[in-house]
């Protein structure tokens, strides 16, 4: 994923310390370098780890709780209850739980939008399972209006842990950055606003100087849903990202994430202001939306915006599944995306949406040694003319077999080097039915269950 997008068919990445010092044909680099420890490929893909540009971390641990994240009217809990009754140790365990699923499927870092109560506890737990992340302050939002067109995100119990307050959130926007002092850092801090809405005028300017004083990037959400567009649109008498553009908040280090739903001079906005877009396929999938918005990834594409792709919530999938649900979103519409523009999006299009673009993304010298090597041995490796379908489209989980973070062996074998996978599995399964008892939600589903 270098500048010249160059795949070596016998290659070799040679690390020094925590970067990699050199990629070329694997005869070249075995005459240069004299290794201490080599890991062989054995013929397999080796390329630089994904990267979830937008996670939801803790929601993994939401799968078969609700039949749908979006209802509001069969139970008395609602996603935003869930979200709220989270405890410090539930964060823990659903971290590392999802940690260690993004390392299956060949992920070596994400961003994490402001959803953690506890970021101490998700970092340790970040830190543990040994992936790379970037963090941020929790729920900063002081509008609600918006919340009428998306109601499963809004409950008095979450409104109670992260008050829609300005000063709250103003008073919070740098509460992450001081990570970014350890260089070797393997978590680190940038500012998240909620969006879709829920910040004013004050909460957004002041979020973009915060970003731009600690080059760091902003992220937000937007044009989620087309009720939200309308409900914004009333309320300011303009469009959200035009509004944004006019405020001065959009320009080349903001990065919308859904923008599902946007008007004519939107789009108009994010070409002009060079702003990154974070697509997110599978919850565009499970919003319902696609008689209601028009699909504009792979025309933004083409006029050279920046699309990333992220998971949003890992629900009903995995991470490994986004590079084919937006595949599949771009053939619905009959305006299909490339593989190698797919791979872009996961690896250095999502560097740039973290502010990493001189760090992570691609295998290239001087770059932190975030490598995944696949096995040759899986069936999905074949036929193996095309090395960039296969990553974007047919290589699953299971085809991961060794993972270098920051130049560590993170992962070997098909498991984590790092840290016990049963005890993992054991927390996070006795968090959610603890969580499900306190807030009286049945997990044992319509059908029965005999023991």
């Amino acid at each position: 994923m270098d500048t010249e997008r160059r795949i070596y068919n016998s290659g070799a990445v040679a690390i020094a310390g925590s970067r990699i010092a050199a990629v070329g044909r694997d005869a070249d680099l075995t005459e240069r370098f004299e290794a201490k420890q080599t890991v062989a490929a054995g013929g397999g893909i080796v390329h630089p780890g994904f990267i979830d540009a937008h996670n939801h971390i803790v929601h993994t641990t939401c799968r078969g709780v609700f039949g749908s994240i979006h209802d509001t009217g069969s139970t008395p809990v609602n996603f935003a209850d869930w979200k709220a009754e989270v405890t410090e140790a539930d964060e823990g365990a659903a971290t590392a739980l999802a940690c260690l699923e993004m390392l299956r499927c060949g992920f070596t870092m994400f961003i994490e939008p402001g959803s953690l109560f506890s970021t101490a506890a998700a970092a340790a737990a970040i830190e543990r399972v040994g992936l790379r992340a970037l963090v941020a302050p929790t729920y900063l939002w002081d509008r609600r209006e918006c919340f009428d067109a998306m109601p499963a995100l809004e409950s008095p119990s979450l409104m109670a842990r992260a008050p829609i307050d300005r000063v709250r959130c103003l008073q919070q926007l740098d509460a992450e950055l001081h990570r970014n002092g350890d260089p070797e850092a393997l978590v680190r801090g940038y500012v998240f606003v909620y969006g879709v809405g829920t910040a004013s005028p004050e909460l957004l300017q002041a979020a973009h100087a915060c970003a731009h004083a600690n080059s760091v990037p902003l992220h937000l959400h937007a044009g989620y849903v087309p009720e939200e567009a309308e409900i914004y649109r009333a309320l300011n008498g303009t469009s959200q990202l035009v509004h944004l553009q006019e405020l001065g908040v959009l320009d080349e280090q903001t990065v919308v994430v859904h923008a599902n739903a946007l008007d004519e001079a939107e789009e108009t906005a994010v070409r002009e202001s060079g702003c990154q877009i974070v697509w997110c396929p599978t919850a565009f999938f499970s919003l319902g939306i696609g008689g209601r918005s028009r699909f504009m990834m792979a025309e933004r594409m083409r006029q050279g915006v920046r699309l990333s792709l992220g998971t949003d919530g890992s629900f009903d999938g995995t991470p490994e599944d986004t590079m084919q649900a937006a595949h599949f979103v771009a053939q619905t519409y009959a305006d299909p995306v490339p593989a190698e523009a797919l791979l872009e999006m996961q690896t250095v299009n999502a560097a740039a949406a973290a502010g990493l673009e001189a760090e992570v993304g691609s295998l290239e010298p001087g770059k932190r040694a975030d490598v995944v090597v696949r096995s040759p041995a899986a069936a999905e490796a074949y036929p193996d003319n095309s090395p960039v379908h296969q990553l974007a489209l047919t290589m699953g989980s299971g085809s991961v077999e060794t993972i270098l973070i920051n130049g560590e062996v993170a992962f070997s074998g098909g498991r984590s080097t790092r840290i016990s996978e049963q005890e993992v599995c054991e927390a996070v399964s006795t968090s959610v039915v603890n969580r499900a008892q306190r807030l009286g939600v049945d997990l044992a589903g319509d059908w029965p269950r005999i023991d």
